[in-house]
């Protein structure tokens, strides 16, 4: 069964779109088919993070009906993504409510396992076209007072829909001493802490560069902090394996290859 979530945050800046991609490719590394959604039609920005100036298809093409959403998906690396337009023409004579119609449909098929939906911030139509139609939702938050606040009356307003499966993930985690711990965030949303993700300026290197960071840094903390989120989210364990380990196995591999032949030669 595909599971639609919405990675939604109180306000902008928090890393979300960042989040939505990085999540999208750490789950495609532990096997899963994914497709990520930009439904921030007012600014949108996934084309970009991706490295993608050019595309055929739009979510707005799909809102006009000009485009069925199950041909829509577009491939980058193995990850499947639908962007939004940037023109500002193809903002107007939209219907950012119909995203649930559109979103069941592609469902029906189960041809992903995530359809990710990467939602604008706050409490306006679009945000709340993705809480309408999701059915997990991950709050991104960096882990200070304000923006945490700001995430405890989406959840509220979210509540009231109906939800109640919620996730928090804190990013940007500095370690400082005006942030918040993991364990007070989960005691003050009740709820289920995913994962951390610690700041790191590589991530606005990847990002200026077109280039996600669990494709820029793979090694990083970063990126294994992702696939941590990835493995905590489908419900399996993951081990990383180490830049040594992997060399170690490769020197293996190769002595091991070279013991082969010698021994087909003497024979």
């Amino acid at each position: 069964m595909t599971r639609v979530i919405g990675i939604v945050s109180g306000k902008g800046g928090v890393g979300k779109t960042t989040f939505s991609i990085n999540l999208g490719i750490a789950l495609r590394n532990l096997g899963r088919k994914v497709v990520v959604i930009d439904c921030n039609v007012s600014t949108p920005h996934l084309a970009y993070y991706l490295g993608k100036e050019n595309y055929s298809v739009t979510l707005n093409d799909i809102f006009r009906e000009e485009v069925d959403v199950k041909f829509a998906p577009l491939d980058c690396g193995g990850v499947m993504f639908i962007p939004a337009s940037e023109d500002l023409k193809d903002v107007i004579n939209i219907d950012i409510l119909s995203l649930r119609t559109h979103i069941t449909k592609l469902c029906k098929g189960e041809e992903f396992d995530y359809v990710i939906l990467d939602s604008a911030p706050g409490l306006g139509r679009e945000a709340l076209s993705v809480l309408q139609t999701c059915d997990e939702i991950i709050f991104i938050t960096k882990p200070t007072i304000p923006t945490l606040t700001d995430i405890t009356r989406v959840a509220e307003v979210a509540s009231k829909m109906g939800h109640s499966n919620f996730h928090v993930v804190l990013n940007m985690v500095r370690n400082k001493n005006y942030e918040l711990r993991a364990l007070q965030a989960k005691n003050l949303f009740k709820t289920r802490i995913l994962g951390t993700i610690p700041f790191d300026e590589i991530v606005m290197d990847s990002t200026a560069l077109g280039i996600p960071i669990m494709w820029h840094k793979p090694d990083s903390k970063v990126s294994v902090s992702y696939l941590n989120i990835a493995a905590n989210l489908a419900g399996i364990k993951y081990r990383q394996v180490s830049k040594l380990r992997k060399f170690s196995k490769r020197v293996k591999k190769f002595f091991g290859g070279i013991k082969k032949s010698a021994t087909k030669f003497r024979s």
